[in-house]
């Protein structure tokens, strides 16, 4: 299921009311600590997994163990809401993307994985494994956490109760990941199960016939090499998309792209990005009052006074700064009383 503009738009203003109208979030200082710890020297913990396929890239990073709590009160209810999507929301990047992002990520988990016997993975309690991250890829999605690998055995390989489950079978290592494919069918899709993470791939964004370089094992050898450091990750191939991990790559939902763009990026639905190498979006809920984002771009011949009208248009504080080709922004978005 692909969420349409409006589920998307729907979130963001969600998401956004819960910050200013004073969403308890009795783990925001210590995700804000953490976030501060994690700033260092070291890039983002779901950097590992990013390499750039054919020079590009466009992922989804959702701390999942900051978010849940809003998240399974809240976001069930969202998509039935009936309520009027600010026109604000829908024209700032900042608060869009980051919101486009998350949802998108949480539908692949909540539905996607259904199918192959993972229903309500995200759910507390559902499972003996404990999720605290979604790594959406080109090509891959990553499950970060402490992972009971014996019990996603268990889900993946028991016989199928609904027709429409596709039973599992271990056919492969990658390190010390197990390999399951379909037991039956064609081999399409591919689930790579450790103690740390899940690395799935289930033929959801490919566009044509797997071939050797594209079918889901050869996807999952090379999202674990660059985890493993044994293939090089993104970061360390492009400078240009370092400098926008480390300028905008941290919060609670980090969205970003690099490289050529597809029709549903940034760069398509806002004119003043339509010429972007790359750009890297962030939110963060700082506390029951304040949520922030972070934004990193960089775009050929840059218009300021257009960006500084688009980004962080929505909230109450905003700055955008543009030096050269490469243009920062921060923005701060408060209770009102």
């Amino acid at each position: 299921m692909t969420p349409n503009r409006r589920d998307v738009l729907t979130f963001a203003a969600t998401a956004a009311t819960a910050v200013t109208v004073g969403t308890t979030r009795p783990f925001a200082a210590e995700r804000r600590a953490a976030l501060e710890d994690d700033r260092g020297d070291e890039l983002p913990a779901y950097s590992q997994w990013l390499t750039l396929d054919d020079g590009g890239l466009e992922f989804t990073s959702v701390d999942w163990a900051s978010l849940e709590t809003y998240v399974e009160g809240e976001l069930e209810t969202i998509l039935d809401d009936d309520t009027d999507v600010p026109a604000e929301y829908d024209a700032d990047p900042m608060i869009a993307l980051p919101s486009d992002g998350m949802l998108s990520a949480y539908f692949f988990v909540s539905l996607d994985l259904v199918e192959y016997g993972l229903a309500r993975l995200l759910e507390e309690d559902a499972f003996e494994s404990t999720i605290e991250g979604l790594v959406q890829l080109n090509e891959a999605f990553v499950v970060t956490g402490t992972i009971e690998p014996a019990e996603i055995d268990d889900r993946l390989t028991a016989e199928p109760e609904l027709e429409f489950i596709r039973r599992m079978e271990r056919t492969d290592e990658i390190g010390e990941y197990d390999v399951y494919t379909p037991v039956e069918g064609e081999s399409d899709a591919a689930i790579a199960v450790g103690g740390d993470a899940l690395v799935i791939d289930t033929g959801g964004g490919r566009t044509d016939e797997a071939t050797d370089e594209n079918d889901p094992v050869t996807i999952l050898q090379r999202t674990i090499g660059a985890s493993e450091g044994n293939v090089e990750r993104a970061t360390d191939e492009s400078e240009a998309f370092e400098w926008l991990v480390e300028s905008a790559g941290r919060g609670d939902v980090v969205v970003g792209q690099y490289g050529d763009p597809s029709d549903t990026n940034a760069d398509s639905t806002f004119e003043a990005l339509e010429d972007a190498e790359g750009l890297v979006s962030s939110l963060t809920v700082e506390d029951e009052e304040t949520s922030t984002g972070d934004f990193a771009a960089i775009v050929a011949e840059p218009n300021e006074d257009a960006l500084e009208e688009l980004l962080g248009a929505s909230a109450d504080e905003q700055s955008v700064d543009v030096d050269g080709d490469r243009v920062t922004a921060t923005a701060t978005w408060r209770e009102v009383d």
